[in-house]
């Protein structure tokens, strides 16, 4: 099996298992999901070699020393034979020599013969179920291979047609020593594939140097008409083809017909389903219940991907922020499969969420806030030019897929040369967001100011927080939480059994609506 197929198989090595994942060259990339499959197949070609050799096994060294000595004894005995009558004692005891080297030799042509039958029948039998099954499962830790052999070379990408390697070289004349810039930032592409190069994916669009995409700029165009706020999406998009961590997540916001479903399906299609994969937002929405070993099938598939969509995210829903601060954090994620190991992995996947409404985030993890990235589609397609989306889309691909593919190479260049530039149209919609999950901040931004030598208890100041929250009609959060957030703003002291946070003052305190009052309240009252 290693000597016929072996160079067209391998293992994703799992630990606690005796083999893994199965993978198969696929002639453009090494096949991750249908890697089994195609193993499978790989193994029922098995019996018709095997059925091949029958015709070409041979004689052992032995036997073919008997065959040639019973060949010579054969013809010696033939001319004896012609003088029969004559024969004495000693002619008879020759003649029974050399019958019995003719005897060796025929034994070795039916030894060969035997074999030749036992191989046919090994090989109709190899082709039984349960035999290539326990080929495999024998085969299978002979070709382990660990998952960081995988795609070892981070700038490689396969396409449809050709092999792309990313280049840059550093600026050694760059004046600041603490900026590291480069230059000749470069896309080379070779014809055709290679399996030395473990590469995982295949992008199954061809590559055309310089192709156009006239259609797909447009409706960008108009769609984010704001050119900075472009090339940011543009940037952080092409970064799939870039195995490469960016520590950000990015989330596409808009009311709908926006064009925003259309963009990230556009790509997602456009990557593959080995370099772009899909997750339930039950994945990354809710509250984590992952018990320690448990399986993680929906992680595992973020193996070899360069983009991982998020599929729309409804608004208030609380996001895992411990799980988004791992996929983005360039950490390796641990994972198990269903029925089978463990392995670990450096996660690569390039996060895109979107949804009509923001979800739910603590406004005080600066943690989570760094890795995020909002961007606001905030263009109408009028509904008398809407059309179907699957048409859309479908249209895209098919017309404009080399042209995408070098806009997501342009991308890819300029993240290069110049890292990843934040348009302020992206900075903003971010900290507009964080302001708006963060509703205990903008009471202190609007109600709490430095006083030092001041102090204010704790009770007062939450008394404060819920009326500024009943008069802009906010949800106010719990005495508990408004305390923990306080703690990590101010300082805090007990005095007298009474917490008071100190060198601040309350001002400006609306009224609660269910109050009359004709002058401002005081808080100290």
């Amino acid at each position: 099996m290693i000597r016929y197929f072996g160079q067209d198989l391998a293992v994703l090595a799992q630990d606690e298992v005796a083999a893994g994942t199965w993978m198969a060259w696929a002639g453009t990339h090494w096949d991750i999901a249908g890697g089994a499959a195609r193993a499978m197949m790989t193994v029922q070609k098995l019996g018709s070699r095997i059925l091949l050799e029958a015709d070409h096994l041979k004689s052992t060294p032995a036997e073919l020393r008997a065959i040639e000595v019973g060949d010579h004894a054969k013809a010696d005995l033939h001319r004896l034979e012609k003088n029969k009558d004559a024969w004495g004692e000693a002619e008879k005891a020759d003649a029974a020599r050399l019958q019995r080297l003719v005897d060796a030799a025929e034994d070795a042509r039916a030894e060969l013969n035997k074999r030749k039958v036992a191989r046919r029948k090994f090989a109709v039998s190899s082709k039984n179920a349960s035999r290539m099954k326990s080929a495999l499962e024998c085969l299978a830790p002979r070709l382990r291979r660990p998952p960081d052999s995988f795609n070892p070379d981070r700038y490689k990408v396969a396409t449809l047609t050709h092999t792309l390697k990313f280049e840059r070289e550093r600026d050694e004349e760059c004046p600041d020593p603490k900026v590291e810039r480069f230059t000749n930032v470069r896309c080379v592409a070779v014809e055709g594939h290679s399996r030395e190069d473990w590469i995982t994916a295949v992008i199954p669009v061809a590559y055309e140097k310089d192709a156009k995409a006239k259609r797909w700029r447009a409706f960008l165009e108009r769609m984010l008409p704001d050119a900075a706020k472009r090339r940011t999406v543009q940037q952080f998009t092409a970064l799939a083809l870039l195995g490469i961590p960016a520590q950000y997540l990015m989330f596409h916001y808009g009311l709908g017909a926006n064009g925003k479903s259309v963009f990230l399906e556009t790509i997602t299609r456009l990557l593959g389903p080995g370099l772009a994969v899909g997750l339930p937002r039950e994945s990354i929405v809710g509250a984590s219940e992952r018990a320690a070993g448990s399986a993680s099938p929906d992680l595992v598939r973020l193996y070899g991907k360069k983009m991982v969509r998020i599929l729309e995210v409804k608004g208030d829903a609380p996001l895992q922020e411990d799980l988004i601060k791992r996929l983005t954090g360039g950490e390796s994620v641990p994972v198990r499969t269903l029925f089978k190991g463990y392995f670990e992995f450096q996660n690569y996947a390039k996060a895109h969420m979107s949804g009509n409404g923001f979800p739910s985030i603590d406004g005080t993890d600066n943690g989570i806030w760094r890795r995020l990235l909002v961007v606001h589609w905030d263009q109408t397609i009028p509904e008398e030019e809407r059309r179907d989306f699957e048409e859309v889309v479908g249209e895209f691909i098919r017309e404009e897929g080399p042209g995408i593919l070098w806009w997501l190479i342009e991308g890819a260049l300029d993240y290069l040369e110049h890292g990843l530039v934040i348009a302020d149209a992206v900075r903003n919609d971010t900290a507009e967001y964080r302001e708006e999950m963060d509703p205990v901040g903008e009471f202190i931004k609007a109600c709490v100011k430095e006083a030092e030598g001041n102090r204010e208890s704790a009770s007062a100041l939450y008394e404060g927080y819920v009326s500024w929250s009943m008069a802009n009609a906010k949800r106010a959060r719990t005495q508990t939480k408004f305390g923990k957030t306080l703690a990590q703003r101010f300082r805090k002291q007990e005095i007298g059994g009474r917490n008071f946070y100190l060198d601040v003052a309350l001002h400006s305190v609306p009224d609660r609506p269910d109050t009359r009052h004709d002058a401002p309240r005081n808080p100290h009252d």
